[in-house]
Formats: C-alpha cells, sequence, structure tokens
C-alpha cells in the first residue's frame, strides 16, 4: 500500500508539473490598437506580443490573456484578486502594484498635420503652431506641453469623439493638427483606407509631444508562491522578443 501510495503521489506531482500553473493576466478591454475586443476576440498589440511571450514560458506557466474594463482591472489590482494588469505606466500613486515587467512598448503623444501646415515644416512647439486649430479626442488626456499652449493663447483645442472623426476632419482640413496617440492614429488611419471611400489620406507627423513606457504591473497583495520566478521568466521572453525584433514586428503588422 505504502508503495502504490507513493507512486500515485509521484504521479500526481508529475502531471501537476507537466500542466503547469495557470496564470491570469488582464488587460484593458477597449484600448485599440493596443489591447480590445473585435468580433469576440481579445485582439491588439499588447495582447499579441504577451501572446507569443506566453508560448516561450510553456509548459512551465499556461497564461491566460482576459480582457477587463480598465477601472476593474486596476481594483483587482488593488484588491489582490487580480494578479498582473496590463499596459499601465508606472504611477507614483499606485502603490498597490509592488513590480512591473520589463517595458512593453513606449506609447508617444504627436502632432499630425495636414498638408498645407506641412508645407511650412513645423518643428518647433508651440512656436511653429502659433494660431492653428488642433484636433483632439474628446477625454483623451493631453500632454503638458499642448495644455500650456492652450492656456497661453499660442493654440487652439477643438475636441471631437474619437479617432475616426479627427482623422476625417484633419483630411478635410476642418482642423490644422491632430494630437493623439501615435499607433492609434495610424492604426484607425489604416482602417480608414480600407472602408471609408473617401479616406486616402498618409499622415504626415511634425513633432512628438510626449511618451510614456507601459507595462505588466503585479499586485502587491497577489503573492503566490511562483511570482518570482513567473515575473523573471515573463521579462527574458520579452526581452528576447525585443532583441530580435520580433515585437517591431508585431507592431507593423498593426499600424503599416
Amino acid at each position: 500500500k505504502s508503495w502504490a501510495l507513493s507512486l500515485a503521489l509521484s504521479l500526481y506531482a508529475s502531471a501537476a508539473v507537466q500542466a503547469g500553473e495557470r496564470v491570469v493576466l488582464y488587460g484593458d478591454e477597449n484600448y485599440p490598437p493596443y489591447s480590445f475586443i473585435q468580433d469576440g476576440q481579445f485582439k491588439g498589440i499588447y495582447v499579441e506580443i504577451l501572446r507569443r511571450a506566453a508560448e516561450q514560458l510553456q509548459p512551465d506557466y499556461l497564461v491566460e490573456l482576459a480582457p477587463i474594463s480598465w477601472k476593474r482591472g486596476l481594483l483587482y489590482l488593488e484588491q489582490g484578486t487580480g494578479f498582473g494588469l496590463f499596459p499601465p505606466g508606472i504611477k507614483q500613486e499606485r502603490g498597490y502594484i509592488n513590480e512591473y515587467s520589463v517595458p512593453l512598448y513606449q506609447e508617444t503623444v504627436v502632432v499630425f498635420c495636414n498638408a498645407n501646415v506641412m508645407k511650412t515644416h513645423p518643428k518647433q512647439f508651440p512656436e511653429d503652431f502659433q494660431g492653428l486649430t488642433m484636433g483632439a479626442n474628446r477625454g483623451f488626456l493631453l500632454s503638458a506641453r499642448l495644455m500650456n499652449a492652450v492656456y497661453s493663447g499660442i493654440v487652439k483645442i477643438e475636441e471631437a469623439n474619437g479617432n475616426e472623426s479627427n482623422l476625417q476632419k484633419l483630411a478635410r482640413e476642418r482642423i490644422d493638427c491632430y494630437v493623439s496617440d501615435r499607433a492609434a492614429a495610424l492604426y484607425t488611419a489604416k482602417r480608414l483606407r480600407k472602408s471609408a471611400a473617401n479616406f486616402s489620406m498618409q499622415l504626415q507627423e511634425a513633432v512628438a509631444l510626449s511618451d510614456e513606457q507601459t507595462f505588466i504591473g503585479y499586485s502587491a497583495k497577489a503573492n503566490p508562491p511562483y511570482k518570482a520566478d513567473f515575473i523573471k521568466k515573463m521579462d527574458a521572453a520579452l526581452t528576447a522578443m525585443k532583441a530580435s525584433g520580433e515585437i517591431d514586428a508585431i507592431v507593423a503588422q498593426f499600424l503599416h
């Protein structure tokens, strides 16, 4: 009986190791082109990066990427009911996140301008943009540099609902420039060129205003025994993907 029990326990342990630890990483469900739901599937730049990185962690870890609203995802980290969330930037006020992955990507807020404005070769912000009307997405967190220029009366802001509306306005020269996350604008423009008969614009970037690196953030209250090992192995996978150019290739698939 002792021999049989030992054998059963050994087989059980072997099967458990073979199956791997199941790890759930939550991701923003409404953040195109980085992470979003389309046709019932979780897609996006970060989703694809992490999906491929997760393949390198098998069989030790079976990673599930689960879409969630951003506020709920942060709440899960704060409560400790969530282990990891992507893609937060590093914020001092988020003390409930105690560890971050290596950077996933660097998001950049840029100024795209119409052809007439680009003929003047604007490079210095805000000096070269005096008197121009800058489109922006309603609710988008604008850079401090832009808001200082608005408060100083150097430029004007005209808000619209979303990337598509602003890009259509830019193409029709109803606004002079459009301030947006670079990837979000390029992704939307790519979609519009395929779906909108009256949109063929190639975006022209005048200047970058700000940037922020993004990460997987890990909850300070969620501390399973495999936490340190998982973070180490995920970081190694992401670092290798960056070095090989795989991450750049994934980004290009969505934007170009």
